[in-house]
C-alpha cells in the first residue's frame, strides 16, 4: 500500500482531458409556426450550433457556477451533476433515454401557451426527457420582434436540457443548470451577434419578468419552463 502511495505521488495521475469533440444541432421539424416564425426558428438554430461548438465553450460549461444542477431519468430520483458530467450529457448529445450521436436532436412546437397580460407568463412547456420542445407564440414573437436569435438559441438550449433530463430547483432562481447553459450560450454568440441581444427579451429568459410550467426537483412527471 505504501509503495503504491509512493508510486503515485511520484507519477500523480494525469488530470482528466477532454478531447476536441464537435456537437451538432439537428433540427428535426418545427410545427405550428407560421413560415415566418418557422425561418426564424431555423435561423435560431444556426446560431445554436454556433455556440455549442465555439472554441471554448466546454470549458465554460465545465467550469460555471451551478446553484443548482439536478438531473432526473425517465424512472428516477433526482441527483446532482458536476460541470464535467453537464458537459458530457451536452458533447455526447445525450437526451433523456437516448444512445451519445453527439447530436443535439431539436423538434420544435409553437403553441398559444399562458401571455403576459395572463399574470401567469408561460415562456415554454417541455416534458422531461420528451421532445417537441414546446415554445410560447408569444415569446417566439417577442424574439422576432427585436430580431434577437441570441436569446431564441439561448431559449432552445434551455430547453433541450429538460430534454436531456436536467430539472429546475424547487426555488426557480434561475441559477440552475438549464438557465445556466442558456446564459453560456448568450454569451458565447455576444462578440458577434451581440447587437441582436435586446435586455427586455434577455430578462424574460433569466426570469425576472416571467413564471413558468417547470418540472421541478420534486415533481416526478412535471412540465419544464
Amino acid at each position: 500500500m505504501w509503495y503504491l502511495f509512493l508510486k503515485l505521488a511520484e507519477h500523480p495521475l494525469p488530470e482528466r482531458r477532454w478531447p476536441d469533440m464537435t456537437v451538432d444541432v439537428c433540427l428535426h421539424e418545427v410545427t405550428g409556426a407560421t413560415e415566418a416564425e418557422d425561418r426564424f426558428i431555423r435561423d435560431s438554430v444556426v446560431l445554436l450550433r454556433t455556440a455549442v461548438s465555439s472554441a471554448g465553450f466546454g470549458a465554460s460549461v465545465r467550469n460555471a457556477d451551478y446553484g443548482f444542477s439536478g438531473w432526473q431519468s425517465l424512472h428516477g430520483g433526482v441527483r446532482d451533476m458536476d460541470g464535467d458530467a453537464i458537459w458530457e450529457r451536452i458533447v455526447h448529445g445525450r437526451e433523456c433515454g437516448k444512445t451519445a450521436d453527439h447530436t443535439l436532436d431539436i423538434s420544435v412546437s409553437v403553441e398559444d401557451l399562458e401571455t403576459p397580460e395572463s399574470g401567469h407568463a408561460v415562456i415554454g412547456r417541455t416534458r422531461l426527457g420528451t421532445l417537441p420542445i414546446r415554445s410560447a407564440r408569444w415569446f417566439v414573437a417577442q424574439c422576432m420582434d427585436a430580431g434577437d436569435r441570441v436569446n431564441m438559441a439561448a431559449h432552445l438550449m434551455h430547453q433541450w436540457m429538460h430534454v436531456s433530463g436536467f430539472v429546475h430547483a424547487p426555488e426557480n432562481t434561475g441559477q440552475d443548470a438549464p438557465s445556466v447553459l442558456a446564459r453560456l450560450v448568450r454569451r458565447a454568440l455576444e462578440s458577434d451577434y451581440g447587437d441582436e441581444i435586446d435586455a427586455k427579451v434577455t430578462a424574460l429568459l433569466t426570469l425576472d419578468t416571467t413564471d413558468c410550467d417547470c418540472c421541478v426537483a420534486s415533481e416526478t412527471d412535471g412540465l419544464a419552463a
